[in-house]
C-alpha cells in the first residue's frame, strides 16, 4: 500500500507481511499536516497489522525541522499503544536527528542511519 499526502508533505509506504511502515516526510511540517498524517495511522495503517506488533522507518533526509514536536509527540505514543515496537530514521543533518529524540524521549526511541538499505537491514534483525 502506498498512501500519498494530498499535500504531498508525506508518502507512506506499508509493508503489511512484514509489519514495517515507511515513512517519509517533506518539508516543512505544520500542524495540519502531522494531523492528516495521523488520521491515516489510525483509520488506513495500524487497522491492517490486526492488534500485531509493529515498525517505522522514516526517511527524514528531505525533512525540515518543524515546530510539531508536541503534536509528533502526542503521534508517537499513539502510535506506541498501538503495536509500534522499534523504529529505524534515516537521517543527514544532526539537527534532525535531535529533534527526533526530543520527539520521542519518552518513547520508542529510533535508530538513526544514513541510508535506507541500512535501517532495512537493521529491522530485519529486530524481526521485521
Amino acid at each position: 500500500m502506498l498512501i500519498k499526502d494530498t499535500q504531498g508533505k508525506y508518502e507512506i509506504k506499508v509493508d503489511k507481511q512484514r509489519r514495517v511502515i515507511y515513512e517519509r516526510c517533506i518539508g516543512l511540517l505544520k500542524e495540519e499536516d502531522t494531523q492528516r498524517l495521523h488520521n491515516e495511522y489510525m483509520k488506513k495503517i495500524v487497522p491492517l497489522f490486526n492488534g500485531k506488533s509493529w515498525a517505522k522507518c522514516s526517511d527524514l533526509r528531505n525533512y525540515k525541522t518543524s515546530t510539531v514536536v508536541d503534536a509528533m509527540n502526542t503521534h508517537i505514543n499513539w502510535c506506541e499503544q498501538h503495536g509500534l515496537v522499534t523504529g529505524a530514521i534515516i537521517v543527514d543533518q544532526m539537527i534532525v536527528k535531535m529533534q527526533m529524540n526530543r520527539v520521542s524521549k519518552n518513547t520508542v526511541q529510533p535508530t538513526a542511519f544514513k541510508s535506507v538499505e541500512e535501517a532495512d537491514k537493521w529491522l530485519k534483525e529486530q524481526g521485521f
